[in-house]
């Protein structure tokens, strides 16, 4: 029997994730790994959370609380958080706006289910958050790339991708996921505008805005939307949908994330999730809501002195080496350096080399183009590797890059 020829085209649709299958070779001690666009666990608020749990079990109703089945929208002292946290005088956000997911990927798998048929035109920017692609492909939709430059979303072609009936746009507006641009406060006015014009939805992924290590990025899509249309009226026009998460300024491992949108969608998520998986996790919902409501913004600060200086070892050292046939963004925050190579280089050979030979990983572009293309771009995470193993990963990176050049120039 051909297994293949059971499954059903959803899951035949879905394609394995570059950075995942990268991952398992990074288990290797030796390679120095840009890869992961993930936070440093040497930074965990562990000693926090072993205290917190210590407390749940000194209090019997909450610790078996914390083991029982509970509400699908998720823990209320959580969602209050989350509200009073994003609420802006014109937007009003209550609990009842917010549904917590494991984590911003289950935001986007349940936005996806709710939004998305087979050939549902979708705008996604060109580059994207891999991740994002993986959900939504499982849908088959029928992708309408925009075109991006270092300030993030082409506002003309945001347009055209509207005019080309869109029914909704992913961005990540704040250090992007792979690109590292942050769209101009006017951009995002502008696109607002369009959305309206056109009927858009716009999903808002902020997984990456707190992590900023110069000045704050612009206002969010979700409160300057609440500044363009009038005082609490998001909750019946409101086109935006916010994603949040927990797992870039905490702890990947909580699994928490939340959606903040409209009560008429909200309601149609919490029917998706109770029928995928009943609810999140209690536990870590409490340890979430407890360390958010207690340590979050000292930890976020140490989180920005720590990886904002990593973020200057990376940028500087390819200032000194990098060839002048490459070139790279310089992120303002976020995780990564988006790095542009010589049309005549593919970086998954590249990535080839540099494993084989300078025991370096990073994660090539070409994943991140809905359409295609990017086949000579590359991503760089800089926050789990210390100021050192930076620069003198990016001196060999630079130089495997000049020698690849060189051996390929007619």
């Amino acid at each position: 029997m051909n297994w293949n020829d059971k499954f059903s085209l959803d899951a035949k649709a879905i394609q394995a994730s570059e950075i995942r299958e990268l991952l398992k070779i990074l288990e290797d001690p030796s390679i120095l790994s840009f890869a992961g666009g993930i936070p440093d666990p040497a930074l965990f608020p562990m000693e926090e959370v072993a205290r917190i749990r210590d407390r749940l079990e000194q209090n019997s109703a909450i610790n078996r609380q914390s083991m029982q089945y509970s509400q699908t929208e998720g823990y209320q002292p959580l969602r209050n958080w989350v509200a009073k946290k994003f609420s802006e005088p014109n937007l009003g956000l209550t609990a009842d706006n917010i549904l917590i997911t494991n984590g911003a990927q289950q935001s986007l798998t349940l936005l996806a289910s709710a939004f998305i048929d087979a050939g549902t035109p979708i705008g996604v920017a060109n580059p994207t958050y891999l991740g994002a692609l993986q959900v939504f492909g499982t849908r088959r939709p029928n992708y309408i790339s925009i075109e991006t430059d270092e300030h993030g979303l082409i506002v003309e072609s945001v347009k055209q991708a509207f005019e080309a009936g869109i029914k909704l746009l992913y961005t990540i507006p704040d250090f992007q996921n792979p690109g590292g641009m942050t769209i101009p406060e006017d951009r995002r006015v502008q696109i607002i505008k369009l959305a309206h014009e056109f009927d858009v939805i716009i999903l808002e992924d902020t997984a990456y805005r707190e992590l900023y290590y110069d000045i704050a990025p612009p206002p969010s899509f979700l409160t300057l939307e609440s500044q363009y249309i009038s005082a609490n009226q998001w909750h019946n026009k409101g086109l935006v949908i916010q994603l949040g998460t927990a797992s870039k300024t905490l702890m990947p491992a909580l699994r928490v994330g939340w959606t903040i949108a409209p009560r008429v969608i909200l309601d149609k998520l919490v029917l998706l999730k109770q029928a995928n998986d009943l609810h999140s996790s209690t536990l870590n919902q409490i340890i979430t809501y407890e360390l958010s409501a207690n340590l979050l913004e000292d930890h976020i600060e140490k989180l920005r002195s720590v990886y904002g200086k990593r973020r200057d070892a990376l940028v500087d050292a390819l200032h000194q080496y990098l060839p002048n046939c490459a070139s790279f963004n310089q992120p303002k925050g976020g995780m990564f350096v988006w790095l542009t190579l010589p049309e005549t280089l593919d970086a998954r050979v590249l990535l080839e080399k540099a494993l084989s030979v300078e025991k370096i990983a990073f994660v090539p572009g070409a994943a991140f183009f809905a359409n295609g293309g990017g086949e000579n771009t590359l991503r760089l995470s800089f926050t789990t590797c210390n100021e050192e193993d930076i620069r003198d990963g990016m001196r060999r990176l630079s130089s495997l890059i000049q020698q690849e050049f060189l051996q390929l120039a007619p």
